[in-house]
């Protein structure tokens, strides 16, 4: 018989939980509640499926540890359900190392070197996690259900080809009739790229299911379950977070984020935007990852892999009294990747010492300096903003230029700089023309360009790219957003930034004039 618990859970999870559905997909905002579903998920299926495996699937390793397995461990809490350890015994279940040997074992053992990516429960049932920035690794699973944590962020064509595909098992075994025997459930935020609205595929599925199933008998309704549930959701479903999360976040936030994240909207590319030709499923990259086992620690650690440690960094910045967007890049096999980013803002001034930097040049300056702290050919090429080389009031006090400022902090911190600089500004259409034309990829002597979606600021810079406007008159980027965002990060600074780098290195590409190309 199963063991009953009580738990806290609002409406709409109660529905996610208690519908029947093989596939189900929970699309919330911040504080709707989603993550904790997704570990209610966990514990019914360690209540249910005792021996079973099922895969626990997100964008990388890094993420689910981070912040999806400490959501889940708190709801399997409140459940009832804990962690085993020395110090409690009594405990349910352990997280990446060899279970205790006095406990039931899964039906589909876990390797040797396995145990290190499962959650493993006393009754044998077990949670394999799964990172799309290793699919390589995952081909050939063999497992009774599927939970993706942030679908929107994942390609389609991994959760089809790979994950769904190893979701198997007789339908004539004592589990079969368990209602997360061989299901695939999605937990994910509004998409925020094109590529990402797969998510809402089970939206149209489900809809054409209730148009069907209204035509059905109470009998037919009772006996055969629905295959179907969409559900959307956002922090004012959720009591817990409510109205005053709600009023919050949108005092705080910049509309486009408020819009995403927490309202849980679509967004969609401008047709006839800025980067007309940008795609996410082309552009971004997710597979920035790394993972070396550590003996001395027995962990599994991550490190950088998107970039070449023994070759110079590029550093493109663009210049405002409210914020300094940096983005930190390098050209490697012909892609132009754009590794990293940061903004500056002002903050707040705390009591610091003579040697900390003052103003958001130099900060900025100081956070690239202390992220490549280990990185082997102290060199980079700064590129960017004309303006960063003019005098105004907010100059460090001796007058310097930021351009000035930011050489010798670095220079400071044992780095070989190199300036590159523009020296005047490019004309809007020439600037548009040469970014859409390598966002093409219509010839192979372009690099082609590549941007890591794992960094936070990236995600902003991508979505900026994505819903960017254009006067079509002057072909001039709509700029309105840097007067009026409520987050300045969220205006079009960084996409200046990445425009400056763009056109100092590539601008030779260009036809002239007289149709020979730039030189």
């Amino acid at each position: 018989m199963t063991e009953k618990m009580q738990i806290f859970a609002h409406d709409k999870q109660i529905k996610f939980l208690r519908s029947r559905a093989k596939r189900k997909s929970f699309i919330g905002g911040r504080g709707s509640g989603k993550t904790h579903t997704l570990g209610y998920a966990v514990g019914m299926a360690y209540r249910t499926l005792p021996r079973e495996k099922m895969v626990l699937a997100g964008l990388t390793y890094v993420q689910l540890d981070l912040v999806v397995l400490p959501v889940i461990r708190e709801a399997l809490e409140w459940m009832g359900i804990v962690e085993y350890s020395k110090k409690n015994p009594f405990g349910h279940y352990v997280i990446g190392v060899k279970p205790p040997e006095t406990w039931i074992k899964a039906k589909k053992p876990v390797g040797k070197l396995g145990h290190q990516y499962c959650m493993t429960f006393i009754n044998g049932f077990t949670l394999q996690f799964v990172s799309q920035d290793r699919a390589e690794t995952h081909r050939g699973l063999n497992v009774i259900g599927l939970l993706n944590d942030e679908s929107a962020t994942m390609n389609d064509d991994f959760i089809t080809k790979v994950l769904k595909k190893g979701v198997r098992g007789s339908d004539y075994v004592r589990a079969a009739n368990q209602i997360m025997y061989k299901c695939h459930y999605d937990f994910s935020s509004a998409s925020w790229t094109q590529e990402g609205m797969h998510v809402y595929k089970v939206e149209e599925l489900w809809k054409s299911q209730i148009e069907e199933r209204i035509k059905w008998t109470q009998k037919q309704l009772k006996d055969i379950p629905p295959y179907y549930l969409f559900l959307e959701s956002t922090c004012l479903d959720n009591p817990v977070t409510g109205q005053s999360y709600w009023d919050a976040q949108k005092e705080e936030s910049d509309p486009i984020e408020f819009d995403i994240e927490v309202a849980n909207q679509r967004i969609s590319t401008l047709p006839n935007g800025f980067y007309f030709n940008f795609r996410t499923s082309i552009h971004t990259y997710s597979k920035s990852y790394r993972y070396e086992h550590d003996d001395k620690t027995g962990l599994t650690l991550h490190r950088s892999n998107d970039y070449r440690e023994d070759l110079p960094l590029d550093a493109t910045l663009d210049f405002n009294a409210d914020i300094v967007w940096g983005l930190v890049g390098q050209e490697v096999s012909g892609e132009a990747r754009v590794i990293n980013g940061h903004f500056q803002k002002p903050e707040i001034e705390k009591a610091a010492s003579k040697e900390d930097p003052k103003g958001l040049p130099q900060k900025w300056s100081k956070w690239f300096a202390d992220t490549y702290e280990e990185h082997e050919d102290k060199t980079v090429y700064i590129y960017g903003d004309p303006g960063g080389n003019s005098r105004n009031a907010n100059t460090s006090e001796d007058n310097k230029p930021f351009f000035d400022e930011i050489h010798d902090y670095l220079k400071k911190r044992n780095w070989t700089v190199f300036r590159r600089e523009l020296k005047s500004y490019p004309r809007h259409k020439k600037k548009y023309k040469l970014v859409n034309i390598l966002l093409e990829e219509g010839s192979a002597r372009t690099p082609r360009i590549r941007i890591n979606m794992n960094i936070k600021a990236l995600k902003v810079l991508i979505i900026m790219m994505q819903t960017t406007g254009i006067d079509s008159l002057t072909y001039q980027k709509d700029k309105s957003s840097e007067k009026t965002s409520k987050q300045r990060e969220y205006a079009t600074d960084g996409t200046d930034a990445l425009d400056y780098w763009l056109w100092a290195k590539y601008a030779k590409i260009l036809p002239n004039t007289n149709g020979f190309r730039n030189t």
